[in-house]
């Protein structure tokens, strides 16, 4: 994408974002054409479903973290633990007006045909022994998935698919550095931690920046935990 299209598209999702400034999705790096369509779903009178789609690190769970954080009728969940929670059951407790769920591809088939009648009529129903419920539910899905072979093909029809393009080193090395300074790792020290688990590490995942930060005292020590991590990968 060329600097003048980043710009404009920069310029229309933050307008959108002023209708509800609490929700800062500037707190993602890049990825500006994706804000401008969630500014716009946020804002929709009626639902629209989000589905993002890339491989691991890729910044896809911080769109719906970020959400969870500034709505307060959201509810996010990850999709292996559903079925344990209990999916209809927590929608008839919740009513969240933003449904919030990370790796859809791991829900269960049954858990993703409850989901698919929320997104067809709007209704979510129970029925049990001596126990039937049913009520209608306004709620707006917002999902992630490493990819879409798990998931059943009605389900996916009902979303809006936003492919997630993976970092460049430089974005990578600038997601780190924000996320660490929160940590209270020293500049400096976050540079070499990046560096070294995209180079060595092999890794395009911040999960792992954040676990040599943890792990590292000094800067002295980075090589040292970036290789038992190494180790530990190539098992």
């Amino acid at each position: 994408m060329n600097n003048s299209l980043k710009q404009r598209l920069t310029g229309l999702w933050k307008g959108a974002l002023r209708v509800n400034s609490t929700c800062r999705l500037d707190e993602i790096v890049n990825h500006d054409d994706i804000k401008q369509i969630f500014a716009k779903a946020l804002h929709s009178k009626r639902p629209v479903h989000l589905l993002l789609v890339g491989s691991p690190g890729s910044a896809k769970t911080m769109f719906l973290t970020e959400i969870m954080r500034h709505y307060n009728d959201s509810y996010f969940t990850v999709g292996s633990n559903t079925t344990k929670a209990g999916l209809v059951n927590q929608l008839f407790e919740r009513r969240p007006k933003f449904l919030l769920v990370d790796e859809l591809e791991k829900m269960s088939l049954a858990d993703q045909t409850s989901l698919l009648h929320l997104m067809e009529t709007g209704l979510i129903s129970e029925t049990k022994i001596n126990k039937t419920r049913q009520m209608e539910l306004t709620s707006w899905v917002f999902a992630t998935a490493n990819s879409c072979e798990k998931i059943i093909k009605p389900l996916l029809s009902r979303f809006v698919i936003l492919e997630m393009p993976e970092y460049t080193f430089e974005e990578f090395s600038e997601i780190a550095l924000i996320r660490l300074t929160r940590e209270n790792v020293d500049e400096s020290i976050a540079r070499v931690i990046a560096e070294k688990v995209w180079n060595e590490l092999g890794s395009k995942d911040i999960r792992d920046v954040i676990k040599v930060g943890r792990l590292s005292t000094n800067i002295q020590e980075v090589p040292f935990v970036v290789k038992m991590l190494s180790r530990r990968a190539n098992k």
